[in-house]
């Protein structure tokens, strides 16, 4: 008999009969764990479902650039900044570091957590990019993959270097155009605000051989009495801006594509490092919008370079430089091609890292796809509806499109259903033993 009176307060409290009946079900967040950024676009809202907000970036000045799909990791500054949420069938509501952390070995296992910790060591997300974001890294050990979900014709990113790089001559230059985008900014201070600045300057800098004299139709720019002196920030600026673009590969994204950022293994084997991400920069110049699901583990973003935005945004030039690559890649090294697993029909992997393993779940109406029992896993819907089923025909939950959950251990083996057109859900798993 339940004492709490709603079925997360009995979650909270161990409540056995409520802990049983969560671990025999799909967790699914609240879907909406929206995060504003200065490259976010306006594709997200649509392809979860909600009302559009067309007009989002102009009333903010910030997109909606990230969807924290499932968050329960409390060593991550951003994960513990944004927790899911999940809100059951009475209304009531609990985060999913809190749910884990009453009863993570209910619904993970005791091996699992064992591991892990009660909490889920991936930090999933929907990215929408209208802009260029960083030129950044991550720590030794941490890849990512990028499932692009959708993208306007023409759409690059950029991933690895394509020439060998001096990492010192690198960070030089990157350092000194730091201090030249300081001192443009506080030229500009008295006259233009940086977020106008930044609308003026980004698409100037965006197209590669736009004269300076260009910028003399901002009446604010071309009125400041610094102008002349400006001038030279401004042209330096604008060279490195395309310098450091150049030095990386340009890889053409379109719907369905996996792209692995890691290290490729010719480089391991040079190297002996752990597998990393390469250098990246998601979105390009030309602001071809893609909405993509990125996989990676939980842990800093170390920014290099930040592509001349207004306003200034933090970067660790030194960290990202001890964490980078700098022998050449090629682009053809990221792209990933599903292939069907054996014994498993309408079951693709894509990614099989000592990270974690993507698959690609693909019912259809006449068939549908075997899970077989696993650890704990988290589900992405990124195109259709489909429900599961649990050993009996017992039904585990749905996911529609822009929808994620977690399967906790219990759920044991499923069946995954199409219940629309093009149904495509992506299965994320982690290692346990070691």
């Amino acid at each position: 008999m339940r004492l709490s009176s709603t079925r997360a307060e009995a979650l909270l409290a161990g409540d056995k009969i409520a802990v049983a009946e969560a671990a025999r079900t799909l967790l699914k967040p609240l879907k909406h764990n929206f995060v504003e950024r200065p490259w976010g676009g306006t594709l997200i809202r649509s392809f979860k479902g909600l009302y559009p907000l067309p007009d989002q970036s102009m009333m903010s000045g910030l997109g909606l650039g990230e969807s924290f799909e499932l968050s329960a990791w409390d060593d991550d500054a951003e994960a513990r900044a944004h927790p899911s949420r999940l809100r059951f069938s009475d209304g009531s509501e609990v985060s999913l570091p809190e749910l884990l952390r009453a009863c993570g070995e209910d619904l993970f296992g005791s091996e699992f957590v064992s591991r892990y910790g009660k909490a889920f060591p991936l930090l999933p997300k929907i990215l929408d990019i209208k802009e260029l974001l960083s030129v950044q890294g991550h720590p030794e050990g941490n890849t990512e993959v990028y499932v692009i979900i959708d993208a306007e014709p023409g759409a690059t990113l950029r991933l690895g270097f394509c020439q060998d790089i001096e990492p010192e001559v690198f960070a030089s230059e990157l350092l000194k155009g730091r201090e030249q985008q300081e001192a443009l900014l506080g030229a500009f201070a008295e006259v233009i605000d940086p977020v106008e600045l930044q609308g003026v300057l980004s698409v100037w800098m965006s197209r590669r051989h736009e004269p300076l004299s260009a910028l003399a139709k901002n009446t604010k720019i071309a009125t400041s009495e610094q102008w002349q002196a400006l001038g030279h920030l401004l042209t330096d600026l604008k060279a490195l801006y395309w310098r450091v673009l150049d030095s990386m590969n340009v890889i053409s994204v379109q719907p369905g594509q996996v792209i692995y950022n890691a290290n490729p293994r010719r480089i391991l084997e040079q190297t002996g490092r752990a597998p990393s991400s390469e250098v990246h920069v998601l979105g390009n110049p030309d602001n071809k919008e893609i909405l993509a699901l990125e996989i990676r583990l939980p842990g800093p973003t170390l920014r290099a370079w930040d592509n001349v935005r207004f306003p200034v945004r933090d970067i660790d030039v030194e960290a990202a430089i001890a964490a980078l690559n700098w022998r050449r890649t090629e682009a053809g090294e990221f792209i990933m091609m599903p292939e069907e697993v054996a014994d498993r029909p309408g079951t693709f992997c894509s990614v099989d890292s000592q990270a974690f393993r993507l698959e690609h779940l693909k019912p259809e109406k006449d068939f549908s796809v075997f899970v077989p029992p696993e650890p704990p896993h988290c589900l992405h819907a990124i195109r259709g509806r489909a429900q599961f089923l649990g050993s009996g025909g017992s039904r585990l939950g749905e996911l529609e499109q822009g929808e994620s959950a977690l399967v906790p251990v219990a759920v044991g083996s499923y069946r995954v259903e199409s219940l629309a057109p093009d149904t495509e859900v992506l299965k994320v798993s982690l290692p346990v033993n070691a």
